[in-house]
């Protein structure tokens, strides 16, 4: 089977780079050169790369956010003998710094430069590679968000689906759109931070997704992956068995799907849900704990109503939750967030959110607000 995945892909790959059109070279513009242009010049030089002048600002858009949070939480554990926990604190939340240049009329590049937990990092970086209108194909090659899942939420705090199985690894992922792009298909490679046991330096993920986009009030998708251990979040739920201060490999790669469906309608009124899981049982001990006797078959949703008040003011409910997710996910969880589009590029939120974790261990109470630019 994994065989035939990789074949798979590897095709897809090659029909996809093979439809991409010879590119032209530009020809020669008059005009001012600023000083990074000419330095850009310089290092092209130095490698060999001379190309014709042109303006940096028809090639280069540079774009940010800024996110500001303050929450209160409540941790209140079900043994009487344990002491409740609560916690607050403002701080600066996230920073994004995105760079995306248009090489040329099929070739691009996107860099995204993100500080977050006190960590300054790579987030994405990725060339896009694009068909002509006639034969509307993709491949994208980098660091980038695989095509599972889709994750939308009107919420600060991230949905179960997304802590599931969000991934974002080194990759490649090429596509063909339908209809006006109204239905993308996809199909790609990637890295996995959880290896198969005696596999751990191969390319072992693949994810294949298909999105469509119905009478402009509808859409809906279906995505598949076969390595879910290897989402950002759940890959740290993976046991270090060997206790060597690193994951360990699986037995077996456990697949993983995910379904969404979002609906607007009545010109105000939106709703959105999804669901995420696991394909097969892990092993005992393989997730959550290295002592668990029980093999885990993780899945999670969410399902979110929202509705827009005025132009600048939306509110929102959310019903979620999981089963088989340890501490990681809480069992059940509601809550409601406003949010305030202040300014044009600026949003004041605040949520709250209450839930319930496996076995009424413990449930929580959060309060959190955020203030978030983007420019």
């Amino acid at each position: 089977m994994q065989r035939l995945l990789t074949t798979a892909v590897f095709g897809v790959l090659a029909l996809a780079l093979g439809a991409f059109p010879v590119l032209a070279e530009e020809g020669d513009s008059a005009g001012h050169t600023s000083p990074l242009e000419k330095w850009i010049e310089k290092m092209e030089e130095a490698a060999g790369l001379q190309e014709e002048k042109s303006l940096l600002s028809d090639h280069l858009q540079v774009s940010g956010l800024v996110e500001v949070e303050a929450f209160h939480e409540k941790l209140d554990f079900d043994d009487p003998e344990e002491e409740d926990e609560k916690s607050s604190g403002v701080d600066l939340a996230t920073v994004e710094m995105a760079l995306d240049a248009a090489i040329q009329s099929h070739v691009s590049g996107h860099v995204l430069i993100k500080y977050q937990e006190d960590d300054l990092f790579v987030d994405e970086g990725f060339i896009t590679l694009t068909g002509s209108e006639t034969f509307p194909v993709y491949l994208k090659a980098g660091r980038l968000y695989i095509p599972f899942g889709y994750f939308d939420t009107y919420f600060i705090t991230d949905p179960n689906t997304l802590i599931l199985g969000e991934i974002r690894e080194g990759a490649v992922v090429a596509g063909y759109t339908l209809a006006d792009d109204r239905m993308d298909f996809s199909l790609g490679g990637f890295n996995g931070k959880a290896g198969k046991k005696g596999q751990e330096d191969t390319m072992d993920g693949f994810v294949a997704g298909f999105t469509a986009r119905l009478l402009e009030n509808v859409t809906f998708g279906v995505s598949y992956t076969s390595s879910l251990a290897s989402a950002d979040a759940f890959s740290e739920a993976v046991t270090d068995r060997d206790e060597d201060g690193e994951i360990d490999p699986v037995e077996n790669l456990v697949g993983g799907w995910s379904a969404f469906v979002t609906l607007y309608f009545a010109e105000r009124f939106t709703v959105m849900g999804e669901y995420l899981a696991a394909l097969e049982k892990f092993k005992a001990g393989e997730v959550f704990s290295s002592e668990d006797a029980v093999e885990r078959k993780p899945s999670a949703w969410n399902i979110e109503l929202g509705v827009a008040v005025t132009e600048s003011l939306e509110l929102a409910v959310r019903c979620g939750g999981s089963d088989d997710g340890g501490n990681l996910l809480p069992e059940s969880q509601v809550g409601a967030v406003l949010n305030w589009g202040l300014f044009d590029e600026t949003l004041f939120a605040i949520e709250y959110l209450h839930g319930h974790f496996e076995s009424d261990t413990h449930k929580t109470d959060s309060l959190t607000a955020q203030l978030a630019m983007e420019f």
